[in-house]
């Protein structure tokens, strides 16, 4: 009996695989995944080249994993399971109290954050405008009190301040101003980045830091521009259960604009993109635009004082440049990631007063450009 038993068994296990290899090849391939927010793997290109370097069964596996019949329904159901057995974890983010993801910090590379701040004390050095360096803690260490019990975490609040010990220029304290509100919603509960709400409480400690006053928050008229969104940690970890983000606006859109830059030639545009809420990454609908980052934008207001400003900045800086509106003629937003044409000279062709170096604690850790386009100015 315990023969025919296993038979059975094996003949139902072989029976699935066969039928989810029919699936799979009748199936068409899908090119992206909503739920996971990126590009999914195709059909691999059968080489020899490929079939030698053992490359061919990577993209092959690869290609099996991404177009796996009911992926995103697995990948769910994987999370759930682990949340009902007790794990407090998944794929990198902390199953936290009130139905909010937190990306995990772990441990980050040393080397390559001295590699960062010598870069930075090097800029600081040849260049004569003011600069002033900006670390935005996440949401792993100011709402440090919804993580599971017991979370194996890395310390980002004393990382921040052994960095603003070593870099040579004034540093902006975002974290003191950002825990002295850890109650209110400045975190996204399914994305990485601080809502528009924290990130006026940076721009707070911007102005602090600069020398300006700020614009009391009563000032601006909140507006929700979408209750949908659903960001990066949500993708990426396969938690299905929580509540989209809302997303809000404080800085009418009137007497701004932005520009992209592209080389010699500018695109005038909006400055918020209100078609980017309809797409999976809301966030985008903050001065930027399908099809990928932008190197470099110019934002001018009707601000008179003829100050400009350049931040040389990763996503974060998005939702908050529309405070410093307030304060500056024109303010430059510069990716290193694409932007590769000198800092220096552009300080210099622009007539910059001033420079904010503007990162996520997370992105600065792990950020390769910054060594090559400020480290050899």
């Amino acid at each position: 009996m315990k023969k025919i038993s296993d038979l059975i068994q094996i003949v139902i296990f072989s029976a699935m695989i066969v039928g989810f290899m029919i699936v799979m090849f009748v199936l068409p391939d899908k090119d992206f995944s909503e739920q996971e927010n990126r590009v999914l793997s195709g059909a691999p290109e059968i080489t020899f080249e490929g079939f030698k370097s053992a490359q061919l069964m990577r993209d092959i596996e690869s290609y099996m994993t991404d177009q796996f019949p009911l992926r995103d329904s697995w990948i769910s159901m994987k999370s759930y399971s682990e949340k009902i057995i007790g794990k407090t974890e998944n794929n990198g983010a902390f199953f936290c109290k009130e139905d909010t993801l937190i990306s995990k910090f772990n441990a980050p590379d040393k080397e390559l954050l001295d590699t960062n701040i010598n870069a930075i004390n090097s800029f600081v050095k040849s260049t004569d405008v003011p600069v002033y360096f900006s670390l935005i803690p996440g949401a792993v260490s100011v709402w440090e009190e919804k993580l599971p019990k017991n979370a194996q975490n890395y310390n980002q609040k004393a990382l921040i301040e052994e960095l603003y010990s070593k870099v040579e220029c004034d540093s902006v304290d975002n974290y003191e101003v950002l825990d002295a509100h850890d109650d209110e919603y400045i975190y996204y509960r399914t994305d990485h980045h601080w809502t528009t709400l924290g990130a006026y409480y940076g721009y707070t400690a911007v102005a602090d830091a600069l020398g300006f006053e700020p614009v009391d928050i009563k000032e601006y008229k909140k507006t929700t521009v979408s209750d949908e969104f659903y960001g990066t940690i949500y993708s990426s970890s396969g938690v299905r259960w929580v509540e989209p983000d809302e997303i809000d606006m404080y800085v009418p859109a009137e007497n701004k604009k932005a520009e992209k830059i592209v080389g010699e030639n500018s695109i005038e545009r909006e400055f918020y993109n209100y078609a980017m809420l309809e797409e999976k990454d809301k966030y985008t609908f903050f001065l930027s635009e399908k099809g990928g980052i932008t190197p470099l934008l110019k934002l001018t207001s009707d601000c008179d004082n003829g100050k400009k400003l350049l931040i040389i900045r990763d996503s974060y800086s998005d939702c908050q440049v529309p405070f410093l509106t307030e304060h500056y003629s024109e303010i430059y937003l510069m990716d290193l990631r694409l932007y590769k044409l000198g800092v220096n000279n552009f300080i210099e062709n622009n007539d910059i007063d001033a420079v904010l170096i503007n990162y996520s604690v997370a992105n600065f850790s792990e950020d390769e450009n910054i060594k090559v386009w400020l480290g050899n100015n």
